[in-house]
């Protein structure tokens, strides 16, 4: 059982900075944590998570956070920390998997995490299905399927497919087109589908198939062409040459997979091998996946806040960031340094591999020093550093030009400082009816998207524009005065808390001057700019004449890339609105279905065409609907049409 333990030693918002006291206050309420593993999180004044760590001894990890000898990254982090929890767990494995949890549900700045891992796309195999498909997903779930990755590059993905399909005859079509199909497809015609549809085919076949799949996945290429070789013989045996012609296409576009694994090793165990290079805050992980011999894969990763963190630390939070979201697990793990930690680390993927019902063996972590295997290495340590030659640049090229069009707008515009974070509005509707607006966020030149909002408009009748913006601005800065009002109080800041140093509304001088009357009536002195469609030009509020911006400006391209996506956001939304109105009304005009089971349809498949492409059988299936009234359900909404006109502006 887990136990938390939350210490506080201040709420105020300077209580800690400058204040060696309050150090010392902190530190004294350390004596009182346990001598056991466990979590602990260090927050701000505001609340926010700032660092997640973990602990053999609680109280001995604690009280060096008070010694005199800190790295400037520690410094840092306790400067700002206002309060402390502890969690008591039961032993260094459910400590490992508690502060995984904990950073990739806070993603805490001083933390070490991997870069848009939830982001990351998995290929799923349904085995669970009746006639499994191939698909890629972005989120691993536990309903029975395998999941393979993840894997860094959508690239890698696509490459695979296009590999499976060369060499696999798995459908691709929706269970709701194959339920409704009434005979086969262009795939079944030319043996890209063993063709589930026809009626005729035995399932044991198929599945004997996508057991193949899943070896193929697995990197057991040769297990996959000796079976291919077997089944090819049997045929030509049955003197059923077209059968084994076909499997003959699939083995050598197999050996052709396997021609270009030219790694080889001495045993035919799974290996995979970690290499590692570093640039400032970045830390860049190659990692070689060996199977039966061959290297099957490549993929590249980037870890943030790894800055004064070592090489060991860094390949352990990697570990088991990635780990934690894979099926497979491999013999062996080589990595380029020692890893203080490597016991603990190895109980905890045995621990993950055990708790997934896997039957592979216990997973080691091993530093090779010489040989083969450190050759290995060293390749991975090459592509990790090509990796970071090819990105680093890249990277600091974008920098470099956000920063630019950030320095033009402040001189263009004549602002007082840096517009590091920009707000962008826009409003979508449709004479009136669902009117939303939308509120886009750059840090530093990128979309945030983690602060992106979206407002649905109060405002009913005639459409006006301009009320729309007053409203949605009036409304996010009188929450966000609120909230700054409420941080005083409790020290806890909000999500609309922070301000802008720039706000961008889609329009010209009737838009900026409605926008202006908000912050006046609010008190605020925010800089305003308005971006007006037509020929792309720039006005602030009072002036008439737009703002005189060079059409080359990184400046202009960085708002009018605001507006686009201030733009796409709010349609999107509106969109959606409109689509569940419309799905809904038609429903629910339905005799028999009713509000109750017209959302139970909903959620069951989620939009209207789903329903339309069901069978009668699936409709059936739902809670409250029977063969007749799923016969009727169909036959109106065939005769209805989706509403697709795009929202006026």
């Amino acid at each position: 059982m887990e136990r938390v333990v939350e210490r506080t030693f201040s709420q105020r918002p300077e209580a800690w900075v400058g204040l060696v006291g309050d150090r010392y206050e902190l530190a004294e309420k350390i004596k009182d944590c346990p001598e056991s593993p466990g979590v602990y999180v260090f927050r701000g004044v505001d609340g926010k998570v700032l660092y997640v760590g973990k602990a053999k001894n609680l109280k001995n990890r604690l009280r060096s956070y008070f010694g005199s000898d800190l790295s400037p990254k520690t410094e840092a982090l306790m400067s700002r920390v206002a309060r402390l929890e502890t969690i008591v767990v039961g032993s260094e494995a459910e400590a490992f998997l508690l502060e995984l949890n904990l950073i990739k549900k806070y993603r805490p700045e001083y933390n070490i995490r991997l870069r848009d891992d939830k982001h990351y796309p998995y290929i799923r195999v349904g085995i669970e299905e009746t006639w499994p498909r191939v698909t890629i997903v972005r989120r691993r779930e536990r309903d029975g399927a395998r999941y393979f990755g993840p894997y860094a590059r959508s690239q890698s993905v696509r490459e695979t497919l296009s590999v499976l399909r060369r060499i696999f005859p798995y459908r691709t079509c929706s269970d709701t087109v194959l339920a409704q199909a009434t005979r086969p497809c262009l795939d079944y015609h030319i043996g890209r589908c063993m063709g589930p549809c026809t009626g005729e085919l035995d399932r044991d076949s198929y599945m004997a198939m996508i057991d193949e799949v899943v070896k193929f996945l697995e990197g057991r290429h040769g297990e996959v062409k000796a079976r291919l070789e077997s089944r090819m013989r049997a045929y030509a045996e049955e003197m059923e040459f077209e059968k084994a012609a076909r499997v003959r296409d699939q083995i050598r576009a197999l050996e052709d997979v396997i021609r270009k694994q030219h790694i080889s090793v001495p045993d035919w165990k799974d290996r995979d091998l970690i290499g590692l290079a570093r640039a400032r805050d970045l830390a860049f992980v190659a990692l070689l996946t060996v199977r039966e011999g061959k290297l099957v894969g490549r993929e590249g990763f980037v870890l943030q806040g790894t800055a004064e963190e070592s090489d060991a630390q860094v390949i352990e939070a990697f570990i088991v960031q990635y780990y934690s979201s894979v099926q497979f697990f491999p013999h062996e793990i080589l990595v380029p340094v020692d890893i203080p930690s490597a016991r603990e680390v190895e109980e905890f993927l045995n621990d993950e591999r055990r708790g997934q019902g896997t039957k592979e063996r216990s997973v080691r972590i091993r530093t090779p020093k010489r040989g083969r295997f450190r050759e290995l290495v060293l390749m991975a340590q090459d592509n990790a550093r090509n990796m970071m030659e090819e990105q680093v640049p890249k990277e600091e090229r974008e920098h470099a030009a956000n920063m630019k069009a950030m320095e033009d707008l402040k001189v263009f515009l004549g602002l007082q400082r840096l517009p590091r974070r920009i707000e962008g509005y826009d409003i979508s509707n449709l004479t009136g009816k669902h009117a939303v607006a939308s509120m886009v966020v750059l840090t530093d030149g990128k979309p945030d998207r983690s602060q992106y909002r979206r407002f649905r408009m109060k405002i009913e009748g005639k459409p006006d524009d301009f009320a729309m913006m007053q409203e949605a601005l009036w409304r996010r800065f009188k929450r966000g005065l609120a909230e700054r009002e409420e941080a005083r109080e409790t020290g806890k800041q909000g999500k609309f808390a922070i301000f802008p140093d720039l706000i961008m509304v889609d329009g010209g001088k009737g838009q900026v001057s409605a926008a202006k009357e908000v912050l006046t009536e609010l008190g605020l002195d925010i800089p305003l700019v308005g971006l007006a469609k037509r020929n792309e030009e720039l006005f602030l509020p009072g002036m008439s004449d737009p703002v005189e911006v060079p059409r080359d400006s990184g400046g202009l391209f960085l708002v009018m890339r605001l507006r686009d996506e201030a733009h796409r956001f709010a349609l999107s939304y509106h969109r959606r609105l409109r689509s569940k109105e419309a799905t809904q009304s038609v429903l629910e005009k339905i005799p028999g279905v009713g509000p109750k089971r017209a959302r139970e349809l909903l959620r069951v498949f989620g939009d209207v065409d789903s329903i339309r492409s069901a069978s009668p059988e699936e409709l059936s299936s739902v809670k409250g609907i029977g063969l007749e009234l799923a016969a009727a359900i169909l036959e109106t909404l065939k005769r209805h049409r989706s509403v697709t006109t795009e929202p006026e502006r």
